[in-house]
């Protein structure tokens, strides 16, 4: 239809007077069916032209947020009908595309009930108007969608719960079996000699010594896992911490004839992040790295800007991971060492969600493995935007 009228309005001087009102009337039901549409959805659907004046509001959208109650907004500027300043600065800040940072998401009381909106903008460019553009506002109540995601979540905490002490369990069980063991050898020993020197009863006791410390790993383990992080985020640059972290573990991989090699760029942007819980989960991911490469081989640390984001990757060349065992590396207790509890990379996740960062990981069995960090690059690290203000935008 859009063609159909771009041809009409270049003949229009050719067309008679029964054709143009033709034409008009196709648009006119065009248009009706096109609001019919919107009407009938359950989101509030704003349409503006490039100065924000609104062009078209469907009837939901004083009931989502809120505006000034009129029959037709048509021709209003959108800076006299939203009447919350917070979802009208979102929705200017999202024009000029600096919202990246801002949480889309707004909270309304409703009589008793609290309601909450997601506002989208979508920006479409006009071709008979080079230059300027339009804009689609849509307001979506999250309300339900939140609150089931929120019991999603507590169900997963749940069950994550439930698979650590489960595994709390499991590890605690072999300890004491140990323990309960060489406690009945030390008294058939005292039946046998009536009396024991400490020579005699000190095979028994060191097996007492150190089940108990494995007992006392596997608690600290267990309540570091599950405490809040003591984090404290600090603006810095992270290229010195990391060169730190390679001179520290360079002896040790190179006892077990493992090559290091660093490639950290110079120019890094500062981040928000926590020196020493940095360290430990990159020491954690190396520790990994290198007792997957037991006949020695390569890691790489590398850290470079990617987008609004500083990653961090930690490659070897070790055996690798199947799918099966990618699945499950960040289960708490999961792991395919004999002598591992498990938390290792549960921890490392941890200490990432308190940056507000992520981790991936990719992997081959028998080409190696790569862990990514992502931390997120703050605001005032960024670029500053170039685009030029446009005039007229926020017009009374």
């Amino acid at each position: 239809m859009k063609n159909f009228v771009l041809r009409a309005i270049q003949k229009i001087d050719q067309l008679d007077s029964n054709q143009i009102v033709d034409i008009l009337k196709s648009q006119s039901r065009e248009v009706e069916m096109l609001e019919n549409v919107l009407e009938s959805i359950e989101d509030g659907v704003i349409l503006t032209d490039s100065k924000l004046r609104i062009n078209y509001a469907n009837s939901n959208c004083p009931n989502l947020v809120p505006m000034v109650r009129s029959r037709n907004y048509e021709g209003q500027p959108l800076s006299k009908v939203i009447e919350d300043e917070h979802v009208l600065r979102y929705i200017v800040l999202s024009v000029y595309n600096r919202a990246d940072d801002l949480d889309n998401e707004f909270t309304f009381q409703r009589g008793s009930k609290v309601q909450t909106v997601a506002v989208n903008v979508f920006t479409y460019k006009l071709q008979e108007a080079k230059g300027l553009s339009s804009y689609v506002l849509m307001f979506t109540d999250v309300t339900e969608h939140n609150a089931n995601e929120a019991r999603m979540r507590r169900s997963e905490n749940l069950a994550s719960m439930t698979t650590m002490a489960a595994g709390v369990a499991h590890e605690i069980k072999n300890p004491l079996a140990a323990m309960g063991i060489h406690l009945q050898l030390l008294k058939k020993a005292f039946v046998r000699q009536n009396c024991l020197t400490l020579e005699d009863a000190e095979r028994y006791l060191d097996v007492f010594e150190e089940e108990v410390n494995r007992l006392n790993g596997i608690v600290v383990d267990f309540l570091f896992a599950v405490r809040p992080l003591d984090t404290r985020l600090r603006m810095g640059s992270i290229v010195k911490t990391l060169s730190d972290i390679c001179s520290f573990v360079e002896p040790e991989l190179a006892e077990h004839k493992v090559v290091l090699t660093c490639d950290l760029s110079s120019s890094l942007p500062r981040l928000e992040f926590d020196e020493n819980l940095l360290k430990q989960a990159l020491l954690n991911l190396i520790k990994n790295a290198m007792n997957a490469m037991e006949g020695g081989g390569k890691i790489r640390l590398q850290a470079k800007a990617d987008g609004n984001h500083v990653v961090i990757m930690v490659s070897d060349t070790g055996t690798g991971m199947d799918d099966e065992t990618l699945q499950k590396i960040f289960e708490p207790y999961f792991t395919t060492k004999a002598t591992g509890t498990g938390l290792g990379l549960t921890v490392v996740y941890k200490i990432m969600k308190e940056h507000h960062g992520d981790i991936s990981v990719e992997s081959k069995l028998g080409e190696g493995t790569t862990f990514t960090l992502s931390f997120p690059i703050p605001k005032s690290e960024r670029l500053s935007l170039t685009e030029p203000v446009k005039e007229g935008l926020y017009e009374a």
